[in-house]
C-alpha cells in the first residue's frame, strides 16, 4: 500500500489529476504532515482504546484511497493524503506498542526485525504490482487497497489493550 501508493504518487499527480508538477510537493507533503500530526495525536487518543485507534487507522488509510479513485481536484487530494497520512502513523506506532507489550523482553528485537524485514519485502513488491495496475487503469491499485483496508476493519483491533 505504501510503496504503490508513494511509486504511482508523481504520475498520479501529472496523468491522473492532470495538475502541474509542483502540486506532487504538496501532495508528499501533505502526507508527511499527515504523519507528524499522527505521531502527535496518537498519545491523546489512546483513552478511546488501541482496538478502536486500529480499526480507525485502517478507516483513515483506506477511505481516502477509495477518495483518490475518483481523480478529484488536487487541492481536495492533498487533503485525502493528509488522512492517508495520519492513518499511516497511527497504524505503525499501535503495531509497534503492541510488539513492545506482547513480546518477551529478549524478543522485541526479533520482532521488530520481523516487521521491518517483512515492511522492507513488500514496498517494492507493492510498488511493482501497483505499477501494473496503473497500466490497466490508473485508479485500480487505489481502489483495491482501498477496499482491501476497509474490509479489514472489522477484523482487527479485538482484544488489543
Amino acid at each position: 500500500m505504501h510503496g504503490a501508493t508513494f511509486a504511482l504518487l508523481p504520475l498520479y499527480t501529472l496523468r491522473g489529476l492532470e495538475a502541474p508538477a509542483w502540486v506532487y510537493g504538496l501532495l508528499s507533503g501533505a502526507w508527511g504532515l499527515g504523519a507528524a500530526a499522527g505521531a502527535l495525536l496518537l498519545e491523546k487518543l489512546l483513552p478511546l482504546g488501541r482496538g478502536n485507534l486500529a480499526r480507525g487507522s485502517l478507516l483513515l488509510l483506506g477511505a481516502p484511497l477509495l477518495g483518490l479513485t475518483l481523480l478529484p481536484p488536487w487541492p481536495l487530494a492533498v487533503g485525502l493524503l493528509f488522512l492517508f497520512g495520519l492513518g499511516q502513523q497511527f497504524w505503525s506506532l499501535l503495531v509497534t506498542s503492541l510488539l513492545y507489550r506482547e513480546l518477551p523482553e529478549e524478543l522485541v528485537g526479533r520482532g521488530m526485525g520481523g516487521v521491518g524485514f517483512v515492511s522492507s519485502l513488500l514496498a517494492p513488491l507493492g510498488s511493482l504490482l501497483g505499477g501494473a495496475l496503473a497500466g490497466l487503469a490508473l485508479p485500480l491499485p487505489f481502489l483495491l487497497a482501498g477496499a482491501l483496508l476497509l474490509g479489514l476493519v472489522p477484523l482487527v483491533g479485538r482484544g488489543w489493550r
